[in-house]
């Protein structure tokens, strides 16, 4: 029996629309106030403020102070890739890059540094893509006041209509984008491309990606980019969406006044229709083999293209949807976490082809050669749940989630960022849905939620898998057999008879009470001018608590234990770190597995699983006010009773399966990876090999852990919307409630010293990588020193920002050797003089020797020559920007809260930091490069693929 014909039980598909119908009460109908919508039973959000010019260009605007004082602007353009011509493919993204290159009022190369003034950073505040069907530019502007609105939509404005498509500017720019598309061409690309074939055929997707042909961007003339840019860069293809701290009044008048006199230039462009799909088509099988990519399966189902309008009706159908998208999910993940498992997991779903079909999968990602599990996994369960149904018990699990969900939606609405909202806008823009509030959402819910019934969501699901036959793909690194083969292990899988599933029920909760009773406080201070609440408890844990309403609803914490990679066995540090960070949240705790954790804890928000620090064992995540207590329960439980149960095992091994030739494929990680070998030989440095992960001994490991945890020091940051006395008593019901532990975190001075190595050969040293034959990476990197100087880190740091923009000028605007190089700097608190300061690129493997030459050129530069005003005030502004919105981040006073009390020594920092950064002149970063960009500090090195290496032996 093939899963499309399972028989149906429960409610019949009519019932189910009947119900879906009662539901929905009528509506008037009648256009939505602004972008003439039609209006339905469903409600948008009142915040927005919608409107459309005479000329057809639409906008929304919506007042938000998330962060306070800044703005998010996003431009949204109904054109992609699918508008283009044989002769035009790639022009859609060329277009968008052009934006920052050239129009009417703005000359060629001043954008971006316009921008930087402002204090906007290149890529994090002013970036665009391109997609299938849409293109949308992104500003999201630090410092809302008058000059940075005003720039903001002149900016806009002057990319909507007054591009200039200079042909030297054009030429300038093609190199880059063919160095974008050599960055983008994966595996994974590859294999996304034989699925849109494989699922699609024939279709206009296949011959539209929006990364483009190379002849295309190196030849296509300026004039061709113009004439594609006037038919589809229209005023009546383009909605304009504005959220930030402003009047909104304010700001509807300046988008009036900027754009109510754009007219189109000649006639409008039309998107062809984009084919065919047959909805006739036979069982069939597709496999893809590449040895850097995820082994996997996918069964689709593909039927008809539907766009119904959004109702409640239609909400209510989808939520059905959801609630069995949990429930299968669960069940998988169920089966992913047992021990020895052949998969890492998977789900079901539904998506769609816009214009072309709607479709439902299921996926697994399986351990290497495993696909045949995998396949049999998928089918079967499938089939289980199309047979058997749905259980009670599982409805109320996926329904405690949802609802759950929603309410900390509607709780923490108010958290939500300007950018947020303004994509939730962008998303939208032309589609048959509305932007809805949170509590309307949540209220909705609570009004179906009699029509949420096992019946109808089993009916739902079966209605999702009733079409079409199954279209069965499997990708992997090596596949004896073919298609053949898939479609004998299908069909094999479809002859073996599926069981009842064995209904789940929660057990009880072993961690309610630690201790004799709650640990007694005896400290509690405050760090007035930082809001920081500081206290012990009488076992010496430390407690830093900063109340805040940056985030409504929300509370983020950070749990340090003495220990980390330092009190792991030296010659497995990195390896036993990576397996931590991986695998303890599935290895569950001394009472509980995982899957019993997830039952206990459905509908809250709580982190699990613990990671390392070279100092320390951490637990850190998200959670709410109301879940604080539980969360420091579970965060107690992780650290002081760490399971690592065999399923552990499980996780970490067929994870590694799956990451190691990602890694591996990337010439941009492998040197993010091996570069730093090169100034210093330490296993606390180095990245380990695959073997030295695959030897990882769990029970080793967790010895260790619980070893720490017996006394080790603990210090507790608490930041968010929480009241301090609520967040003692929630620690002192756990942590406070442990035996006596040590005071002062450990020293480890023996550990901090390292050996570095001689950097005075020029030798370059090659590595390699397994993907792209035309990729190849090339970077420099220097040794510098630990942050004990603050002032001179925080040079080191702006000195970074400075070759940032130098490299962006040469490597990407001049030479177009890169689409985007990487300059950082790292000073260490936790080794002896060690810091580095990096520069690499991702190129194409002629221009490796090049760009190295490049690289060590502006290096000589900054030591030669002190760099000018301007462009000083464009590396700092960014940085400066980000100080002062840090100060309104939860994340940021986190950082500082987890420490106070141990690191108190260093909160100065804080208070000078934004000082600190306006102290420095051109004068003092010419003398940091002459200090520390020398040869004599420095490493090369390149990645260059297997291939390559291969042909020049």
């Amino acid at each position: 029996m093939i899963i499309t014909r399972a028989i149906a039980k429960g409610v019949s598909t009519a019932t189910l629309a009947a119900m879906l119908a009662a539901a929905s009460p009528a509506f008037a109908q009648g256009p939505v106030e602004g972008w003439g919508v039609e209006a339905t039973d469903v409600e948008p959000d009142e915040s927005y403020t919608y409107g459309q010019l005479p000329n057809g260009m639409k906008y929304a605007i919506r007042n938000n102070d998330v962060p306070d004082g800044a703005a998010s602007f996003r431009m949204h353009v109904n054109f992609g890739s699918l508008g283009e011509t044989e002769e035009e493919r790639g022009l859609a993204h060329f277009i968008e890059h052009m934006a920052f290159n050239g129009s009417t009022n703005v000359p060629e190369g001043e954008m971006i540094p316009l921008l930087e003034r402002l204090g906007l950073a290149f890529g994090p505040d002013t970036n665009a893509y391109t997609s299938f069907d849409e293109t949308v530019y992104m500003l999201d502007v630090p410092n809302a006041n008058e000059e940075g609105l005003e720039t903001a939509l002149f900016l806009l404005n002057e990319t909507a209509r007054e591009l200039s498509f200079d042909p030297e500017a054009v030429d300038r720019e093609r190199e880059i984008l063919v160095s974008e598309r050599r960055v983008r061409d994966t595996p994974g690309l590859h294999n996304i491309r034989d699925l849109y074939e494989f699922r699609i055929p024939g279709t206009r997707y296949n011959t539209r990606f929006p990364i483009g042909l190379d002849e295309v961007l190196r030849e296509a003339p300026a004039e061709r980019l113009r004439a594609l840019y006037n038919r589809f860069y229209r005023p009546e293809n383009v909605t304009l969406v504005a959220v930030g701290d402003f009047d909104v009044a304010e700001m509807e008048t300046a988008i009036r006044d900027k754009f109510s006199d754009w007219q189109p230039r000649g006639e409008a462009g039309t998107i062809p229709e984009p084919g065919s799909v047959d909805f006739d088509r036979e069982t069939e099988f597709d496999v893809y083999v590449d040895p850097n990519l995820n082994s996997g399966i996918a069964i689709y189902q593909l039927r008809p293209f539907t766009d119904p309008a959004d109702t409640r009706a239609e909400r209510t159908r989808s939520q059905l949807r959801s609630l069995a998208n949990i429930i299968f999910d669960r069940r998988i993940s169920r089966i992913a976490n047992r021990e020895d498992s052949p998969i890492l997991g998977g789900g079901y779903g539904t998506g769609s082809d816009e214009g072309l079909a709607d479709y439902t999968v299921v996926t697994m990602t399986t351990r290497d050669g495993a696909w045949r599990e995998g396949l049999e996994i998928a089918e079967q369960e499938v089939r289980r749940a199309l047979q058997y149904g749905f259980t009670q018990n599982e409805l109320d699990y996926a329904l405690t989630q949802v609802e759950s969900g929603l309410r900390r939606g509607a709780a923490q609405a108010d958290a939500r960022s300007n950018a947020q909202l303004a994509m939730d806008m962008v998303n939208v823009a032309t589609e048959n849905y509305f932007v809805t509030d949170p509590e309307w959402r949540y209220e909705f819910f609570q009004s179906i939620r009699p029509q949420l019934t096992v019946d109808a969501v089993n009916t739902e699901f079966r209605e999702l898998w009733s079409e079409g036959e199954p279209l069965i793909r499997v990708t992997a690194k090596e596949l004896d057999g073919g298609v053949d083969a898939v479609a004998a292990a299908y069909a094999q899988s479809t002859q073996v008879a599926v069981a009842e599933p064995e209904d789940v029920v929660a057990t009880a909760f072993a961690y309610d009470s630690w201790g004799d009773g709650p640990g007694e406080v005896v400290a509690d201070t405050m760090i007035d001018d930082l809001g920081i609440r500081t206290v012990t408890f009488a076992n010496n844990v430390r407690l830093n608590i900063k109340q805040t309403d940056f985030e409504p609803g929300r509370v983020r914490f950070n749990v340090q234990m003495d220990g980390g990679s330092f009190a792991l066995d030296e010659a497995n540090a990195s390896s036993a770190s990576i397996y931590l960070q991986i695998a303890s949240q599935v290895g569950g705790v001394g009472e509980h597995s995982f899957d019993e954790l997830t039952e206990l804890l459905a509908g809250k928000q709580i982190s699990s699983g613990i990671a390392t620090s070279t100092e320390n064992f951490f637990s850190s995540g998200v959670t709410t006010p109301e879940d604080l207590d539980m969360q420091m329960k579970v965060s107690a439980a992780y650290l002081t009773d760490l399971g690592l149960r065999p399923e552990a095992d499980a996780r970490f091994n067929t994870l590694l399966d799956v990451v190691w030739g990602q890694l591996t494929s990337q010439p941009g990680q492998v040197l993010g990876l091996r570069s730093s070998e090169q100034i210093a030989d330490s296993v606390y440095l180095n990245f380990p090999t695959r073997e030295q992960l695959a030897a990882v001994d769990r029970e080793a490991l967790r010895d260790a852990v619980l070893a720490a945890a017996a006394d080790g020091a603990l210090e507790i940051g608490i930041v968010g919307d929480i009241d301090p006395d609520t967040a003692i008593a929630a620690v002192a019901e756990s942590f406070g409630a442990l035996p006596q532990r040590e005071a002062e975190f450990s020293d480890y001075a023996d550990k901090r010293t390292l050996v570095f190595n001689d950097l005075s050969s020029d030798e370059v040293v090659d590595y390699t990588h397994t993907g792209q034959a035309d990729q190849a990476a090339v970077g420099s990197i220097w040794r510098t020193r630990d942050d004990s100087d603050y002032r001179e880190a925080v040079g080191l740091n702006m000195l970074s920002q400075v070759f940032q923009l130098k490299a962006l000028e040469v490597l990407r605007e001049e030479l177009a050797a890169t689409y985007s190089p990487s300059v950082s700097s790292s000073t260490s608190s936790t080794f002896d003089d060690l810091g580095t300061f990096s520069v690499s690129a991702v190129v194409d493997p002629a221009q490796v020797d090049e760009v190295h030459d490049i690289i060590v050129r502006l290096a000589d530069e900054l030591r030669n020559e002190a760099v000018s005003e301007d462009m000083l005030l464009r590396a700092r502004q960014p940085v400066l920007e980000r100080i002062r919105l840090a100060r309104e981040n939860n994340g940021f006073w986190l950082s500082v809260a987890t420490n106070a009390q141990s690191e108190a020594d260093r909160l100065d920092r804080i208070r000078m930091q934004a000082e600190v950064v306006n102290s420095f002149t051109p004068e003092d970063l010419q003398a940091l490069a002459q200090q520390y960009l020398v040869p004599e500090r420095r490493a090369d090195s390149r990645v260059l693929s297997e291939a390559n290496e291969e042909a020049a032996q």
